[in-house]
Parts: C-alpha cells; sequence; structure tokens
C-alpha cells in the first residue's frame, strides 16, 4: 500500500467521501433504469406524498442549495415527475407536489434507500451504530468551526 492509501485510510473525510461516492454512483446507475438520478430520487423523498412540501423545506432537508435545487425541480416539471402548485390564502407559498408518475417513483426512490440502510447496518452492532451517529453529530459543528478559523488563519499557516 502506497503512503498516500495509508494516510487516506485513517481520514475520516476521505473514508465519508469515497463511501459517499460508491453509493452515489450505485445510486445513479439504479434511478438511470427510471429515468431519473440520485438527487431526484432524495428529491422525492423529501417531499410529502399527499400534501405535497413547501419549496422552501425541500433544500434543506436535502442539504442542498436553493440554486441547485431549483434546476432539479425543473428538470422533474419537465419530466411530469412533480407540479408546483400555489397555496389559495397566500399565493407567495408554493408547494411541489408529486403527479402519479412522481408516487411510483418515491415509492422505488424509498425502496432502494432503505434497503441499502439494511444492507449497512443489518451486521453491525448496535452500540457501534449509536457512535457512528455520535461521530456524525459532531461533523456540521466541526465544518463550521473550521469555516470560522479558516477566516482568521489559512491553510497555509
Amino acid at each position: 500500500m502506497d503512503d498516500f492509501q495509508r494516510v487516506a485510510n485513517s481520514l475520516i473525510v476521505y473514508k465519508l467521501r469515497s463511501s459517499w461516492f460508491e453509493i452515489a454512483k450505485m445510486y445513479n446507475q439504479l434511478a438511470q433504469e427510471y429515468d431519473g438520478t440520485l438527487a431526484m430520487g432524495f428529491a422525492l423523498a423529501a417531499i410529502n406524498e399527499e400534501e405535497g412540501t413547501p419549496v422552501t423545506k425541500i433544500a434543506p432537508r436535502m442539504g442542498m442549495e436553493p440554486n441547485s435545487l431549483s434546476r432539479l425541480l425543473k428538470t422533474m416539471e419537465e419530466k411530469e415527475i412533480i407540479y408546483r402548485d400555489k397555496e389559495k390564502g397566500d399565493k407567495r407559498k408554493v408547494y411541489i407536489c408529486l403527479t402519479a408518475k412522481g408516487k411510483a417513483m418515491r415509492k422505488i426512490a424509498l425502496r432502494a434507500i432503505f434497503r441499502l440502510e439494511q444492507e449497512i447496518v443489518k451486521d453491525v452492532p448496535a452500540d457501534k451504530l449509536q457512535s457512528f451517529f455520535e461521530v456524525m453529530e459532531h461533523v456540521p459543528k466541526a465544518i463550521t468551526d473550521f469555516q470560522e478559523r479558516l477566516k482568521h488563519d489559512s491553510i497555509s499557516d
């Protein structure tokens, strides 16, 4: 094993990135069979099947920037997976609702998400899962702290 691989295998950020890359690759391959993408699958999961979801709540649920979500929703509308519905009392409030095709695709996406989840955790003891979630709870704060430090220091220091 070369030095890069040895060091990379000991880094949390590398493990997160490489694991996410494998997950994204697999989900995108599955989604292509349904003329979709990983991002579409997660958007479908974030939308309430019966009532729709305010457009302003979807990006935070997915951890996306609103600009990226706008492009994604436009594509999903073009594919007739979703439609926009303005609230009757307040026309400024827009709900993203699923079409019949979108509801069917949502079921497929959720099934894929939960099946992979089951596969990942099936052989992992409960205490190790708990430890994993504890570490993952710390990641957003660590990112914020790191960004704050970068405002005062540079990486090259």
